[in-house]
């Protein structure tokens, strides 16, 4: 649960923040005065959910992005082949899509070669399941 209590601590940091963006898309959506009189409380929460997949889906591909582009500041243990524990070599990044809860996201995957094994990986996936 200590990861849980991080992203509540987290969030909560930026409350204020977030409370001045929702201001903001609201007055773009609606204006000053806010939904015209007689919009139904369902029509609201399916513009409020479809910005909030939006909103998720971008973070996530800027967090991708972002990681990715600093590959070369990648852990020791994001460094070596994970198969034989050989050097390897960086190829040229390839695109990848994943499927999240925020949505499906994509970037340029840094790419790694195993000139011993043979291996080509990708370093932010190391093994299955983590």
């Amino acid at each position: 649960m200590a990861f849980a209590k991080t992203v509540e601590s987290t969030v909560a940091d930026l409350d204020t923040y977030i409370e001045g963006v929702a201001k903001n898309i609201a007055d773009r959506l609606w204006g000053a005065k806010g939904p015209a009189w007689g919009t139904k409380l369902t029509e609201l929460e399916e513009i409020a959910v479809a910005v909030r997949e939006s909103l998720s889906k971008k973070m996530l591909e800027q967090a991708a992005k972002r990681q990715a582009a600093t590959s070369d500041e990648r852990p020791e243990e994001f460094r070596d082949c994970p198969q034989c524990g050989g050097v390897t070599r960086t190829g040229e990044p390839e695109p990848r899509i994943v499927t999240t809860r925020g949505g499906e996201i994509e970037w340029q995957e840094p790419k790694e070669h195993c000139p011993r094994c043979r291996r080509a990986f990708f370093p932010s996936v190391q093994r299955i399941g983590d």
